[in-house]
């Protein structure tokens, strides 16, 4: 297991909230966590009903993974939603020919919520796409709503002017 700790954009405030969580890569699957603890009444984190694909999640409190096989152009964004929803997406480069991947099934989704946390772990079955268990360059990140509507943009590291967890750079962690 690979630990990470996200930061908030600089001139975001973190409201009192932290994230951390831990990544680990087996031969067939990712396997991501989050932990999310401290004043979290202040976030929009919808109770899990369905776990169904869905589009745009990133518009609203979304736990993200971005990974590519080292020294890869073509890369893969996963989408988590409180909900229950997700999504995952290819692209061919750097924020080019983005389409579903459909070669990847539903993930194993877990959450557990008390006063002042909340936790998901997700199990990606990714075998398929890397069958010769490649080491993979991630980026971790989460976009995070609050009640008053604003959104609040949170990664391993920000090297760009604006949020974009896109970036090559972002993919920090190597599993």
């Amino acid at each position: 297991m690979t630990a990470f700790s996200l930061h908030p954009f600089p001139d975001q405030d973190s409201d009192g909230v932290t994230i951390r969580g831990a990544i680990a890569h087996t031969e067939q699957a990712l396997v991501l966590s989050f932990l999310l603890q401290g004043n979290l009444g202040g976030l929009v984190l919808p109770t899990a009903t369905e776990e169904k694909r869905c589009d745009n999640l990133w518009q609203a409190t979304c736990l993200e993974m971005f990974w590519a096989e080292e020294g890869e152009k073509n890369y893969w964004e996963l989408n988590l939603a409180p909900s229950g929803a997700w999504n995952v997406y290819a692209f061919t480069g750097y924020r080019t020919g983005m389409r579903e991947e459909g070669r990847i099934g539903e993930p194993i989704i877990t959450t557990h919520r008390t006063a002042d946390s909340f936790s998901l772990t997700a199990e990606l079955r990714i075998g398929i796409l890397h069958l010769d268990n490649a080491p993979l360059r991630v980026g971790v990140s989460t976009v995070l709503k609050h009640r008053d509507s604003r959104l609040s943009y949170w990664a391993l590291a920000h090297p760009e002017e604006r949020p974009d967890f896109h970036a090559p750079k972002t993919f920090l962690l190597l599993v």
